[in-house]
């Protein structure tokens, strides 16, 4: 059972009205990868709003691969040069996964091209969503393991892409967070979605 406080179960909590009501869409711009439009909505109060949203164009689900190197314990993390904001930032290996193809077999195929690391999956989650508020896009969270001892893992080889640049980085267990600090003091920046998983699964 989920619950969301006090209430019934599947009732709204304070502030419970009628639900937001979407009343059309058109893009406001179309790109190779992500594209705008603007979504029309009514509001429970009969107003009328509208939001601009960002969306895959390609309708792709992303992949975000959380990995340990066993018996170890290290963290496997990646520098990464971002067009985004200009800057190399400290993240997960991840990749974007074609409509119909299998997640799991496209995080591995991602792990081994980014690091060069051959691992297994230990869990998958559930379809995510990232920032919904603006970014209407599905994540799965690929949680796997990398046997140190497996030939093909001692000298692990990159696979990576002409535009790519990807720095493996390897972090010891326990200590994710003066890592990040300490990265973050020297200038780097940090995808959330690193600090979250990693710190989660540090405990």
């Amino acid at each position: 059972m989920i619950s969301a406080g006090p209430g019934r179960e599947g009732e709204s909590g304070p502030g419970k009205g009628a639900e937001m009501e979407k009343t059309g869409e058109d893009f406001i711009c179309r790109g190779s990868w992500l594209s705008l439009k603007r979504v029309h909505y009514r509001t429970g109060s009969g107003s009328a709003m509208e939001w601009e949203v960002i969306v895959r164009s390609r309708e792709e689900t992303v992949v975000i691969i959380v990995a340990r190197l066993v018996p170890s314990g290290r963290h496997l993390l990646i520098r990464q040069f971002r067009p985004g904001i200009n800057r190399p930032v400290i993240s997960l290996p991840a990749g974007c996964v074609n409509p119909g193809a299998d997640p799991v077999a496209h995080a591995a195929k991602e792990l081994r091209e980014e690091t060069g690391y051959l691992g297994r999956v230990v869990r998958v989650s559930p379809p995510l969503k990232i920032n919904p508020a603006v970014l209407d896009c599905d994540l799965r969270v690929v949680e796997m393991e990398i046997p140190e001892a497996d030939p093909a893992n001692l000298h692990p080889l990159q696979d990576l892409e002409p535009e790519e640049e990807i720095e493996v980085v390897l972090v010891e267990p326990g200590g994710l967070e003066e890592f990040f600090r300490a990265a973050s003091a020297a200038g780097a920046e940090i995808d959330a979605g690193c600090w979250l998983a990693l710190r989660g699964a540090s405990g």
